[in-house]
């Protein structure tokens, strides 16, 4: 499925696990089991009722103990395992015990809710255990695209795991350079690469690093005033915020076109550079949330459309 399906369908089940906590003061992990759990499992495309995809209770390595649910890919390895944890429960301490169960069946992958809070953790065979996504229940569906290689479409394939690690570094690499000082490209992706993973980095960080901070420089250069161009004719305060889910393939047009989903003669182009972009869409009343949003915002169109990430 494709980004703005997954986004409908993790919005759904938003709506119906908000319902839940609200009614169900104090809910049990049970609780969460049934109503939570399995729904969200459904929004990404597995079926919890076929044991060829979810395995519950599966059995674990460690302390001859099972785990809540496994995730299998089609050759029926466990790949992920997801367990569900009590409000008292440190969400660390569970990301701990949880990994200790992973490694004894060989899963790379752990994910771990209390039905308010979704977190992914990524679990190495020997290294610690390093969180991917924190996602609160609300924030899901905002963030449909970094999560699909956890959707049934990938089986929790090799490719589909990388498409983790590396949506995830992006995102972390993108928070942290918010607050970092000028430095030349080497430079910064040397600082970050400090911060996300000490030591030698696989060829899948490395270049996730690597893209986010090219998506970071874009961002910050096109908000110099040298790179702005014309004001067009919509001041700041006129402008309509939008993001990347707004945008749908422009069905007349070649790959990389656009069209407003609310306005279909509001059309963009991600083919074009972003300074392109980003005058385009101010010249037709739209901006993204914030101004440093708009390099994720164009990563996603070309993204969207198959485009190379980096722009020539």
């Amino acid at each position: 499925m494709d980004a703005s399906d997954l986004q409908r369908r993790l919005t759904e089940f938003h709506g119906i696990a908000n319902e839940v906590l609200t009614d169900v003061k104090d809910i049990t992990p049970q609780q969460v089991k049934h109503w939570i759990v399995g729904p969200f499992l459904v929004a990404l495309g597995w079926d919890p009722h076929d044991k060829k995809q979810v395995f519950l209770d599966y059995p674990t390595k460690f302390d001859g103990g099972h785990a809540d649910f496994a995730l299998l890919d089609p050759s029926g390895r466990a790949r992920l395992i997801l367990e569900v944890y009590g409000a008292k429960t440190p969400v660390r301490q569970a990301a701990d015990d949880a990994a200790k169960k992973a490694r004894g069946i060989g899963a790379p992958l752990v994910l771990l809710t209390d039905g308010g809070e979704f977190s992914l953790w990524y679990v190495a065979d020997k290294e610690g255990t390093t969180p991917l996504f924190m996602l609160q229940l609300k924030d899901l569906a905002e963030n449909a695209e970094a999560l699909g290689g956890l959707s049934a479409e990938y089986r929790l394939s090799e490719t589909g795991i990388e498409q983790l690690r590396r949506s995830a570094i992006r995102l972390a690499v993108l928070q942290m350079l918010e607050d970092n000082s000028e430095k030349t490209f080497d430079a910064m992706v040397a600082w970050v690469k400090s911060q996300v993973a000490p030591g030698a980095l696989d060829d899948a960080t490395e270049l996730a690093i690597r893209d986010a901070t090219m998506v970071w420089l874009t961002e910050e250069h096109l908000s110099m005033p040298i790179f702005q161009g014309q004001a067009g004719p919509h001041r700041p305060h006129e402008l309509r915020s939008t993001s990347a889910r707004d945008w749908e393939a422009f069905p007349k047009g070649p790959a990389g076109t656009f069209q407003y989903r609310y306005d279909t003669s509001k059309t963009l182009d991600a083919r074009q550079s972003p300074k392109e972009v980003k005058q385009a869409l101010r010249m037709q009343g739209l901006r993204t949330h914030t101004a440093t949003a708009f390099g994720g915002f164009y990563y996603a169109l070309r993204q969207k459309a198959g485009l190379p990430v980096n722009h020539p």
